[in-house]
């Protein structure tokens, strides 16, 4: 089983550190990649050897289109969206 985790910031680099680092620590026994969407380019890109991490910087004004365009890159089966000010417990 295979999950894509898509992400999506806006101009909070503090809130989307806390959001992947949660990611990363509870990552689960399966594949996982990680798609980020950041509009603004305003995050320090986080990395990890565990899992795949992509960034993108597709810019709409229609919240709907990004998460539209994160989930056609996606290649998993399964899909959770989290967003910058969520994290995982």
């Amino acid at each position: 089983m295979k999950l894509s985790i898509l992400i999506l910031t806006h101009n909070r680099p503090k809130l989307f550190t806390r959001a992947i680092s949660s990611v990363l620590d509870n990552l689960p026994e399966y594949d996982v990649e990680i798609l980020v969407n950041n509009d603004t380019g305003d995050i320090d890109e986080i990395y990890d050897d565990r899992v795949s991490i992509q960034y993108h910087y597709f810019q709409h004004d229609d919240l709907s289109c990004v998460y539209k365009y994160l989930f056609d890159l996606a290649t998993s089966e399964f899909i959770y969206y989290l967003e910058d000010d969520d994290y995982i417990m």
